[in-house]
């Protein structure tokens, strides 16, 4: 009797065990579905030829920034002959936007650089006042030659960034500029000019 119990308790198991395995195989446990990864954009290419975003402060927030150029030389090695910040135009003679242009001549026979200018902008209503230094990389003034620089956020040979939050894209009202230009060894050159009322001109 009591082995028929037994028989009887392992077929049951038995039973149980093979039902279970069939149960799994037709009904396989569910899975997890996978957790979709975000897409994240990526940045486009800047075109061809277009200026990489400058990082300097001083071409994203506008101030008074101070003045560091220290020249005492007086021999005169170069002079500023044109300065423009309205009305200008290409070397063709094409209206461009208005912009900060110079053109420089070496009064030398030799090549000049390095260079590096201070400018600043003066409001003459509300009598605020800008700032701004820069080291002008790569350019040179061949001897006895004469070159224009522009500051007009331009890729290219002698063009420079500028920052397009300052005074000279913000007010309307007319303007005071005051240049400096510096190279080792010889005397600092200065210029003045006014920007007429009216804000900066963009090209069409």
């Amino acid at each position: 009797m009591d082995n028929q119990k037994m028989i009887f308790a392992a077929s049951g198991i038995f039973i149980i065990i093979m039902t279970a395995a069939f149960l799994i195989r037709v009904n396989p446990p569910s899975k997890s579905p996978a957790t979709s990864q975000p897409t994240v954009a990526q940045p486009k290419p800047a075109p061809s030829g277009a200026p990489s975003p400058s990082q300097d402060p001083q071409d994203i927030i506008p101030g008074l920034y101070p003045d560091p150029i220290k020249n005492t030389a007086t021999g005169q090695g170069f002079k500023i002959t044109s300065v423009m910040v309205e009305n200008n135009t290409d070397s063709a003679g094409n209206p461009v936007s208005d912009h900060l242009q110079l053109i420089l001549q070496n009064l030398t026979t030799k090549d000049l650089s390095p260079f590096e200018i201070y400018y600043t902008i003066a409001d003459t209503t509300s009598n605020k006042k800008e700032g701004y230094y820069k080291k002008l990389a790569n350019f040179v003034l061949p001897a006895g030659a004469s070159q224009t620089i522009h500051f007009d956020n331009q890729q290219g040979t002698d063009h420079f960034t500028a920052n397009t939050h300052s005074l000279y894209f913000t007010s309307t009202n007319k303007l005071q500029f005051n240049v400096m230009i510096n190279t080792p060894g010889y005397a600092v050159q200065t210029a003045q000019v006014e920007k007429a009322a009216g804000g900066a001109e963009t090209k069409d």
